[in-house]
């Protein structure tokens, strides 16, 4: 199916491609300025400026066009979803590619790969709202959909949701889900962040190591427990002998396995310093029963 922005009478546009799409003008979003100051997020620009200021990666900007792309929750429980399926880098970007090349305009595009606050402006086109795990929930895929900007120097019609929604304010899922007390009301700590310590280079201390617990990469447990998630199944655990393979994977069996994720950004050395504290994690917990 070729891909194009087509006639916006509804505020959201679920293609058979399996992707939402919204659209807000490219003013700076001052009121997300504080918000980022505080966070300190990992692995993003903390110039602020750059985060909430479109016309500082395309001169002349005028529209962000924002799309989301579903994906299905992973089926192993301590490996999250960034180990299955194929790396939303690459399927999110071609969908951009092709609404940039239908457009007779210049633009900039955004997946992951850029210093703006991606969820701030899937919220501010009409995606969906802020969950207080510090995610976007969509009316179409909840929290498990990828998001990607493309920042135009045309002017588009800007897009709004069908209903105003907002996360119920006596839901206490997430946060009292989250084994490390890393969320916070709207926002979550990195530090204690299972799944941003999965994914941090290089040595890991012992209290980083006690926060990883069993998780391998990445951690679902606050979307999984989302009442706006409609699961389909249980996820299993990746057994302990599956663990021990990971030590002794090559190269070569890594990129068949992993290399089509999103994971295998960070390579095979880093899996497998996970799996190594996950294995001591389970023995030191063994020997604490014993």
């Amino acid at each position: 199916m070729k891909v194009s922005i087509v006639s916006f009478s509804n505020p959201l546009i679920a293609y058979q491609m399996d992707f939402i799409v919204g659209i807000c003008d490219a003013q700076p979003l001052e009121e997300e300025r504080e918000r980022l100051l505080a966070m300190q997020t990992p692995f993003v620009s903390q110039d602020v400026e750059q985060r909430i200021d479109p016309s500082l990666h395309l001169s002349g900007a005028k529209c962000v066009i924002v799309i989301g792309k579903g994906y299905d929750p992973s089926p192993v429980r301590n490996l999250s979803s960034l180990g299955y399926g194929v790396d939303y880098h690459v399927t999110v970007t071609g969908i951009l590619k092709e609404i940039a090349e239908s457009l007779d305009c210049r633009s900039t595009i955004m997946v992951d790969s850029g210093p703006l606050a991606e969820r701030a402006f899937a919220v501010k086109a009409g995606l969906g709202f802020w969950g207080k795990n510090g995610m976007v929930i969509s009316p179409v895929f909840g929290t498990f959909f990828n998001i990607g900007l493309l920042i135009v120097d045309i002017d588009l019609p800007p897009t709004l949701p069908e209903h105003s929604q907002a996360c119920p304010a006596d839901c206490r899922r997430c946060i009292d889900a989250c084994p490390t007390g890393a969320i916070r009301q709207y926002s979550v700590n990195p530090a204690l962040c299972i799944s941003y310590v999965t994914q941090k280079r290089g040595k890991i201390s012992g209290a980083e190591a006690a926060i990883i617990g069993d998780q391998l990469y990445g951690c679902d447990i606050c979307q999984r427990c989302c009442p706006m998630n409609k699961m389909q199944q249980q996820p299993e655990d990746l057994c302990e002998e599956e663990i021990l393979k990971l030590l002794s994977m090559d190269p070569e069996h890594f990129k068949k396995r992993f290399g089509h994720t999103a994971m295998a950004w960070r390579g095979l050395s880093h899996l497998k310093r996970n799996a190594k504290i996950v294995l001591q994690n389970k023995y030191l917990s063994g020997k604490k029963r014993g």
